[in-house]
């Protein structure tokens, strides 16, 4: 064995894990995440009420109606979010 014997089998080993590793990790073509607070995902925004009361009342009337429904608040205003596929029914109701 020579001198450069182990030197080899260490580029190797570091060589056959970046691989690996790239190959695991590193080829991701998701988008990079919004954090602004203007994306909520799969959530659409169905109303916009000025105060939380208006939003309560309003959510508890589509969860009457079962549907599943969120309230954020961005700026001065909240928002009430649900699914896309139960977006038609609960602008329906909040009207």
């Amino acid at each position: 064995m020579t001198a450069l014997t182990p030197f080899l089998v260490l580029l190797v080993v570091l060589g056959v894990l970046g691989t690996v590793l790239y190959w695991a990790f590193g080829n991701d073509r998701r988008g990079v995440p919004d954090h602004t607070g203007t994306d909520f995902g799969l959530l659409v925004e169905v109303a916009a009420v000025p105060t939380v009361e208006a939003a309560d009342v309003l959510a508890s009337r589509l969860r009457r109606a079962g549907i599943r429904v969120s309230v954020v608040r961005r700026g001065g205003v909240h928002l009430l979010l649900v699914f896309p596929a139960d977006a038609p029914d609960a602008k329906l109701l909040v009207r």
